[in-house]
């Protein structure tokens, strides 16, 4: 005999539930760590081996043979203390006090990070809910061992594809992360209310999960939210606008990183947009409309006063404009601008067009970096995309003085594509040890150069 339908499901709302907050916590500790291939890496880890370890203490668990009231019993603790768990590691205002605490006592660097926070808030309740299936076999009695084996695993694997599918192309995009968050454990505190009606105390039942599924909604509500200004927080990115009265400006941060600032007084605007502004756009002839390509769209601050030349603004959040216009700059886009949703690497893999200005603007900061862009083989493809006599630049955030390794290594990957480039470093940007460095280039190839040796020196006839 099978187990119950119940049982049967609470066996594919585990699979749905375990990929759904696999997906969660990387998405939700982007703007703390970044989603480097490292962190991805310790997130996948710190699921996959609890899993193993769940599916083995479960089939070790000391239930007689259809003792379906003991399984009950286990699987109703198992799934309100996961639940429980799980809401403190992926919910936003938790996130935001836990990883201020561990700057605060010295553990910065990104994957001690991560790695303390999968441990604290990943690790057990994935354990519990890898017990799931192996204790619903203990209700199976009777059964073709194959056979119930075989239904098992499929309606896991299938609870899987639908938590990988339906979290990220369905919640995540139309209602939001913190929505998903409170969806995915307020599904984890419903099965288990429902697992549990039938044999437990039903008023401490009740009263357990009914508090614990409004707590897990409160937390994540559009209220709490809110109050950490944040304004969109899809499955590509978290915004928030910071408002400074005292100068009259907004702020916009991007998984933590400030991308944007527009303010009344120019002067109060980011250094390296205004050195941009001042020595690229304006500088710019004006016979005809020049193209320009800005990866990277932040909040569409560069040229957003310019209404002559045409833009064209890359960035991967499809929601970025509306966001932008709506709550940051508080105005719409020129009809010169344009808006292309889409990775830039997919843009420039498909893109046929040249530019007069290409501005690679989505280093914002070295935790989010975007390691797709940062290659000799992104940088070919921008070049592609500059016309013969145009122009790139690239803001990148990095040691002006060359104190670590990345900023060599990212040096010496730019000038294997753009040999001659000129380096302006912005001082007043100047942050511990690294700074807005603007690399300026162009797209020149083939032209004739020399290196001067004491043997052949033709120095005199070059300049």
């Amino acid at each position: 005999m099978f187990p119950s339908p119940l049982l049967l499901s609470a066996i594919a709302i585990e699979g749905y539930a375990v990929l759904a907050v696999e997906l969660l916590a990387i998405r939700q500790l982007t703007p703390f760590v970044g989603n480097a291939t490292d962190t991805v890496a310790v997130v996948i880890a710190a699921v996959l081996l609890p899993l193993a370890l769940g599916y083995e203490a479960g089939g070790r668990a000391s239930f007689a043979p259809g003792d379906e009231a003991g399984v009950r019993r286990q699987l109703t603790r198992n799934l309100l203390i996961a639940a429980f768990l799980l809401s403190l590691g992926l919910s936003h205002p938790f996130l935001a006090a836990f990883f201020q605490i561990l700057d605060n006592i010295g553990l910065t660097h990104r994957l001690v990070q991560a790695a303390v926070h999968t441990s604290l808030f990943l690790v057990y309740p994935i354990y519990l809910l890898g017990q799931t299936i192996p204790l619903v076999a203990y209700c199976s009695t009777g059964a073709s061992l194959p056979r119930s084996t075989g239904l098992m695993l499929f309606l896991s694997t299938l609870g899987s594809f639908l938590g990988s599918v339906v979290s990220t192309l369905v919640f995540m995009t139309f209602f939001g992360v913190h929505i998903t968050v409170a969806l995915t454990l307020g599904l984890l505190v419903l099965l288990a209310g429902l697992i549990g009606w039938r044999i437990e105390d039903r008023r401490k039942l009740v009263l357990t999960a009914g508090a614990l599924g409004l707590y897990i909604l409160a937390i994540n509500s559009p209220a709490a939210v809110k109050a950490y200004g944040i304004v969109s927080n899809n499955l590509y990115s978290e915004v928030r606008i910071v408002p400074n009265p005292a100068e009259n400006s907004r702020l916009l941060v991007i998984n933590n990183s400030p991308s944007s600032k527009i303010a009344e007084h120019p002067e109060h605007r980011f250094a390296y947009l205004k050195f941009i502004e001042k020595e690229v756009l304006r500088r710019l002839d004006t016979d005809r409309p020049r193209r320009v390509l800005v990866i990277g769209a932040g909040g569409f601050t560069i040229g957003l006063e310019d209404r002559f030349h045409a833009y064209t603004y890359v960035d991967i959040d499809p929601a970025l404009r509306a966001v932008s216009e709506e709550h940051f700059l508080r105005q719409p886009l020129s009809a010169n601008k344009i808006f292309v949703p889409e990775s830039a690497r997919a843009f420039l893999r498909r893109n046929t067009q040249t530019y007069d200005v290409v501005v690679l603007d989505a280093f914002t900061n070295r935790i989010s970096l975007p390691p797709d862009l940062i290659t000799r083989e992104a940088f070919a493809a921008v070049r592609q995309a500059v016309t013969p006599d145009g122009q790139v630049v690239m803001n990148i955030i990095t040691s002006p003085d060359f104190a670590d390794r990345f900023s060599r290594s990212i040096d010496a990957t730019i000038r294997s594509v753009f040999p001659f480039v000129t380096r302006q470093l912005l001082p007043e940007t100047r942050t511990g040890s690294v700074a807005s460095v603007l690399y300026l280039a162009g797209r020149l190839e083939g032209e004739p150069h020399d290196i001067y040796t004491d043997n052949q020196n033709r120095s005199f006839l070059d300049y």
